[in-house]
């Protein structure tokens, strides 16, 4: 009977460990349900007037909360917005043809990738610096994503 009632409280110790775990985890995160807020639609209406909101998702990117919004744009393109919680836009992100990346872009991805072939192309726009682009293309390791500035400098790969 002793092994029964050690394993009990074994087991109930460990899931309520597990369960304020999860609550401390999730208290970090800004709730999704209320990503949308007034503050974030007036700023994505402002800047983007005859847009739809699609989507909305609470996020942290370098420790940093933010909202990432999709927008349908009145022109049919779609577009992905980084916002702070005070509505600040942070970036405009746009997918691009290959064909409209900038020639140092490619050129920079031939050097680096000479094997790969570009499958897509994002153009990132913060609000306070200069716009990258990024380049989605497979490998032999499989999918992957690479950044470069305007004028071709490579940033990171994902």
């Amino acid at each position: 009977m002793k092994s029964i009632s050690n394993k009990w409280f074994t087991f109930v110790l460990i899931s309520l460990l597990a369960a304020r775990t999860v609550r401390a985890d999730n208290a970090k995160k800004p709730a999704s349900k209320d990503a949308c807020t007034a503050t974030i639609k007036t700023a994505v209406d402002k800047a983007f007037p005859k847009a739809t909101i699609t989507k909305c998702k609470a996020e942290t990117d370098k420790g940093v909360s933010l909202v990432e919004v999709k927008i349908s744009k009145a022109d049919g393109n779609a577009a992905e917005i980084d916002v702070a919680l005070d509505g600040k836009i942070l970036q405009v992100e746009e997918k691009v043809a290959i064909d409209k990346v900038p020639a140092a872009v490619m050129k920079a991805f031939a050097a680096k990738y000479p094997k790969a072939k570009a499958d897509r192309a994002e153009k990132q726009s913060p609000t306070d610096g200069k716009p990258s682009y990024e380049i989605a293309f497979k490998d032999d390791k499989g999918k992957k994503e690479a950044t470069f500035t305007e004028d071709g400098k490579f940033v990171e790969e994902e």
